[in-house]
């Protein structure tokens, strides 16, 4: 065959193959899913809008967004129509949501977008007032989204809470006291957006305080009110990682039934400690909880009914400077100091306002123990006693004013005040009787006595009481050295430098450590009549410290059981009727001499 031959014949085997290929194979077709249009937008009060849908398949659809109903017509010639439906936006932001339609291997993405409402910003007031005393107030703002707020001044703080779903947002006003000598003013704007409202806040400085008339109180007079307390101790003061809580040291609640029966175990008055820490608001206002102190006005009820005289005071909020009533910083912070006395002043104003209408059974004590941490011992406090002395002074002037500018039936009610630790031997060294503002005294010094503290505190290293045994009679080497005559003349002392000078006394804490075995609880109870004897000659009212805790040892000191007022143990029992017996016995042969000569004979 020629080359030519072979040429053409091979050209017709190839378009023979091209041929037998091209009828072999049918031609693929591309799946078709396509939206029109791809995204919506509605406005907040919603609607209904549809999207047409071209697909090769009758596609699936899934919206996973609440407020939208999707609904699929009919699928016809590769077309088929959805309406989609949006709620209403109630909600205080824009939304987003989005609808996915799922053909023959393709997804599209409907995107759909609905506005919030708009809401122009308001506030339900444009100026708020306080009064000296300051306090909190609110200022409600409707505005479309949050709002952010700025200005004010050191004495008074706004800051705002969520925006509710009704696009409201509270605002708390915080204000201070005033105590300035001057009216004050200042201003706080609320932001949303590009608006702003400006409101305007305005408090009057603390006046003059009255002066009311009272007749003047004696030592006699107080202590016939007074006489022989009960402490509540370890109870509305206990408290945990600085939060206060009833029960928190182990006692039960106090019922009604407590104080009916500390009243029928023969106490005149009770001492009801009250410690506010985890119970007081922000600065510059202080705004104590609602339950808490309502709970004290509860507890003070109680002793009320049951025919008791009653003092509150603020107790461990001193504690070893540990806290807010911090003396250690105080003394080397000026404005430290100055910031703790606003607190004091508004703390003392809420308290003195929630018992305002309560008579002259209810006391009001300024604090407890104050001290630096060191209890007396501390160099900074060995260094310059007066300078803790100083502030402690004007500490307990502004619970003074504090409570004498409430007016009411504070405007005389009688105030204890303590001097530093309530120790007997530091209140007479540094003192000082803060002004009243009645036309006779109202004032009382406040002290603690658990002399000799090697007897009714202290301990050993296993925790038990160092001594067991104490006076005149007591065994050489198991009592501490001061017996009786220390005893007498510190109260002498306190009666010199006080009631002698028109400054009647108390003593709202006494009491020892309870002992076991026959010896020691007989020294327990001759210490108990003895202390009790010597004040009630000298007319000391005096508290009996009751923490509730069973068992012996130092500090277990558990008299009568705060839940049900039930006297702990026999030996309880028998203690409280020697100190009633110390107290109210009036038979003339009866005398401190005689309670000495029966001291225990080993």
């Amino acid at each position: 065959m020629s080359v030519i031959k072979k040429f053409y014949s091979a050209l017709a085997a190839m378009a023979v193959l091209v041929s037998c290929g091209g009828s072999s194979e049918e031609k693929q077709v591309e799946p078709v899913l396509s939206a029109n249009p791809t995204s919506l937008s509605f406005s907040s009060d919603g609607g209904t809008q549809t999207v047409n849908i071209v697909s090769s398949i009758d596609p699936s659809i899934n919206c996973k967004d609440s407020w939208l109903t999707v609904t699929k017509g009919a699928y016809s010639g590769q077309n088929v129509q959805l309406t989609i439906t949006a709620a209403a936006n109630g909600t205080t932001s824009a939304r987003k949501g989005n609808v996915s339609v799922n053909g023959d291997k393709k997804t599209v993405t409907i995107e759909v977008n609905q506005a919030v409402v708009t809401y122009p910003l308001e506030i339900d007031k444009a100026s708020v007032s306080f009064t000296y005393a300051g306090g909190s107030q609110a200022v409600v703002a409707t505005s479309t989204s949050s709002v952010s707020i700025s200005g004010g001044a050191d004495w008074c703080k706004a800051t705002a809470g969520n925006q509710a779903e009704d696009r409201k947002t509270q605002i708390a006003v915080l204000a201070g006291p005033n105590l300035s000598g001057a009216s004050r003013s200042t201003t706080f704007t609320i932001k949303c957006g590009s608006e702003s409202k400006t409101v305007e806040v305005t408090q009057p400085a603390l006046g003059a305080i009255a002066t009311a008339s009272a007749a003047a109180l004696t030592q006699e007079s107080v202590y016939d009110m007074l006489k022989m307390g009960w402490n509540l101790g370890n109870q509305m003061e206990a408290n945990n990682n600085g939060v206060a809580g009833e029960t928190i040291w182990g006692n039960k609640k106090a019922t009604q039934a407590t104080f009916n029966g500390v009243k029928a175990a023969g106490y005149s008055s009770v001492r009801i400690p009250v410690t506010y820490l985890g119970h007081i608001g922000d600065a510059p206002a202080y705004v104590l909880e609602d339950k808490w102190i309502d709970r004290v006005a509860e507890i003070v009820g109680y002793a009320e009914n049951a025919g008791l005289k009653a003092i509150i005071n603020i107790h461990h909020d001193g504690a070893d400077s540990n806290y807010w009533l911090n003396i250690k910083d105080a003394v080397s912070n000026k404005a430290k100091n100055d910031a703790i006395k606003l607190e004091i002043f508004a703390i003392w104003t809420q308290i003195a306002e929630k018992f305002k209408d309560k008579g002259e059974f209810l006391v009001f004590e300024s604090f407890n123990e104050i001290h630096d941490g060191g209890w007396g011992w501390s160099d900074a406090f060995k260094a310059n006693p007066d300078a803790q002395y100083k502030i402690l002074n004007e500490w307990n002037q502004v619970f003074v004013d504090a409570v004498r500018a409430t007016g009411g039936n504070n405007a005389t009610r009688i105030l204890g005040v303590p001097g530093y630790c309530a120790s007997p031997g530091f209140t007479i060294a540094g003192f000082k009787m803060p002004e009243d503002y009645t036309s006779g005294n109202r004032i009382l010094v406040a002290v603690h006595d658990y002399d000799p503290y090697d007897y009714t505190l202290n301990k050993d290293d296993k925790g038990n009481c160092l001594y067991d045994q104490w006076g005149h009679t007591a065994q050489a080497g198991k009592a501490p050295s001061d017996k009786e005559e220390s005893l007498v003349k510190t109260f002498e002392d306190l009666l010199a430098a006080f009631p002698a000078k028109g400054m009647p006394l108390y003593i709202g804490e006494m009491g020892s450590s309870n002992h076991s075995g026959e010896v020691a609880i007989a020294f327990q109870r001759y210490y108990l009549e003895y202390f009790c004897k010597a004040v009630a000659d000298r007319k000391i009212p005096f508290f009996l410290w009751d923490n509730g805790a069973a068992g012996f040892g130092s500090e277990h000191m558990g008299y009568i059981n705060h839940g049900d007022g039930t006297y702990s143990t026999e030996t309880s029992k028998m203690l409280i009727e020697t100190m009633v017996k110390a107290v109210t016995t009036t038979d003339p042969s009866y005398t401190l001499q005689s309670v000495y000569n029966s001291a225990p004979v080993l």
